[in-house]
């Protein structure tokens, strides 16, 4: 059913005042097509519904007007969800009282977070907060993001949509200190979020994270994890891990990891050291390599038989292989795993081209594959285009 804008704000006004139940979910996808007068006006009629989760997406028509969230919605003691997308990036004011004692799911994508204090207090306000969410938000404009939340359960910081490669090292872009302390956390993705200075405190219950910031110093990395007993899965660069994890060569110890999943690009380290990390891997099952670069140095990769038996642990049970470039070396690497992997119950060659090339390389591939010794009788061999890997996986 189309409407032309007049008709559409009549008929969203006769949706919410036109009955007496609670409302669980409205969402609000208008982009600067109607006045914010406006949008505030459906917000406060929805709050007079009890609303349970509210999705904005707007925009101000006013380019120089920041955007602060009415009153009634902040002191709405039946919201539980809360997700803002500006259409274009504004100033965002966090309101400077106490409200929102019901949220427990936070989203804000594109503002700009405005005043250390405001943020600080806002988010230490927030007494249920399990789930936060802050997706292209401009920090530079703080001295320090500060994150502090007793019952945080899963915390994402993206902006990778945010900068140019130019940028990173531009410091008028740059927050001058990002500090987490979460002591509940359990899920921590951390892609790009840029600042002078890292502070990560009480993150010891953390079982699965994500990190692949453009530029993260391996202090940070170190004390993050070392020490932590729960890390279950983790997905970073092959960089990060070898030179963060692996201070001084002696590499982090984290003994319930089971799913490792690395990019690997034109800066891989030998493979001595990466090695070295996975003999502390005691428990791992699942490895995923990501192979992006064109420019590797193979030769760096060159394994002997002593370093071969090594790479894996008894209980690794997947592997699997995202192929862009240098697909022999690779299948170098997968017969070796084959060779010594005596729990691997699945491999997959997965590649990103159209259907005739991925034909042609999956037929390849198998034929070539089919000849290797397997360690594993149980052992099952895929591969995979990008369309069909996401459909087999389950994954968004």
């Amino acid at each position: 059913m189309k409407f032309d804008r007049t008709k559409f704000k009549k008929f969203v006004y006769h949706v919410l005042a036109n009955s007496s139940l609670d409302l669980n979910s409205f969402r609000i996808s208008c982009s600067d097509l109607y006045s914010i007068s406006t949008v505030y006006q459906w917000i406060e009629a929805a709050v007079l519904r009890n609303i349970k989760q509210l999705h904005l997406s707007f925009c101000s028509e006013d380019l120089f007007k920041h955007i602060e969230l009415p009153h009634c919605l902040v002191t709405c003691d039946s919201l539980q969800v809360l997700r803002v997308f500006l259409y274009e990036q504004r100033r965002f004011i966090l309101p400077n009282f106490t409200g929102f004692q019901s949220l427990r799911v936070l989203e804000l994508k594109n503002v700009e977070l405005y005043k250390d204090y405001l943020v600080k207090n806002f988010l230490e306000s927030l007494p249920l907060l399990e789930d936060l969410s802050l997706i292209d938000c401009a920090i530079n404009k703080l001295q320090i993001l500060y994150i502090s939340c007793p019952k945080l359960k899963n915390l994402r910081l993206d902006n990778r949509n945010l900068f140019s490669f130019e940028d990173l090292y531009d410091v008028d872009f740059l927050c001058d200190c990002i500090k987490i302390v979460c002591p509940k956390l359990l899920f921590f993705e951390f892609r790009a979020f840029l600042a002078l200075k890292y502070i990560f405190r009480s993150l010891g219950l953390v079982k699965k994270a994500v990190i692949h910031p453009e530029e993260f110093p391996s202090e940070c990395m170190d004390y993050m994890f070392r020490g932590n007993c729960s890390l279950e899965s983790l997905s970073t660069s092959i960089y990060i891990l070898c030179y963060s994890l692996c201070p001084s060569g002696v590499p982090v110890s984290l003994p319930h990891l089971k799913t490792l999943e690395l990019t690997i690009g034109s800066d891989t380290p030998v493979i001595s050291k990466f090695i070295r990390f996975l003999t502390h891997l005691p428990h791992l099952e699942s490895l995923h390599l990501i192979i992006e670069e064109k420019y590797i140095w193979w030769e760096d990769w060159k394994l002997d038989e002593a370093e071969t038996r090594g790479i894996l642990t008894r209980h690794l049970k997947r592997v699997e292989f995202l192929i862009y470039y240098k697909q022999k070396q690779i299948l170098d690497l997968a017969r070796c795993l084959l060779e010594h992997g005596n729990a691997l119950e699945e491999m997959i060659f997965r590649w990103d081209c159209d259907e005739a090339k991925f034909h042609k390389k999956s037929l390849e591939t198998m034929e070539e594959v089919s000849k290797f010794h397997k360690a594993s009788s149980n052992v099952k061999l895929i591969t995979l285009n990008e369309i069909s890997y996401y459909r087999f996986s389950g994954k968004p």
